[in-house]
């Protein structure tokens, strides 16, 4: 028996060790790529929505998408969200542009996090860097 415990020990230690990779792998499993969601707007005013994670279906609202032009002629960007849930959020968010024939010009590589009140309206800004970005995708990741 006692010859039975050390190895006992070092068998859960070891298994220990392997959880905590499984898990790693387990945890970015849960988010994968298509979770993303996204806001586009179009060259007439309007804008069009892709929901891919339905964590965030029903519980955040997209109330505006507005566009307009810098001084110097670079695209701008606002969306306008409000929180329809009971308890506040947090998502993250980041951007691309697209020139005028759908192509992406500009990407930004890291995720903003934004926290989100219970029935309050967050805007989000873009500027592009680039003049030929015209339109803006805003992409939404739930936390």
């Amino acid at each position: 028996m006692k010859k039975f415990l050390p190895l006992l020990a070092l068998g859960l230690l070891a298994g220990c060790t392997s959880l905590v990779s499984t898990g790693d792998r387990l945890e970015r499993g849960l988010t994968p790529p298509d979770a993303v969601n996204y806001v586009t707007t179009k060259a007439d005013g309007t804008f069009e929505t892709q929901i891919n994670d339905h964590r965030i279906a029903g519980k955040l609202a997209l109330l505006a998408a507005r566009k307009s032009k810098t001084p110097a002629g670079f695209a701008q960007a606002q969306f306008e969200l409000r929180n329809d849930s009971l308890l506040g959020r947090t998502i993250n968010v980041s951007f691309e542009w697209l020139a005028a024939d759908g192509r992406v010009t500009e990407t930004q590589p890291n995720w903003i996090v934004t926290p989100l009140e219970p029935g309050a309206i967050t805007l989000v800004n873009a500027t592009a860097l680039k003049a030929e970005s015209a339109e803006c995708r805003l992409r939404l990741l739930s936390r």
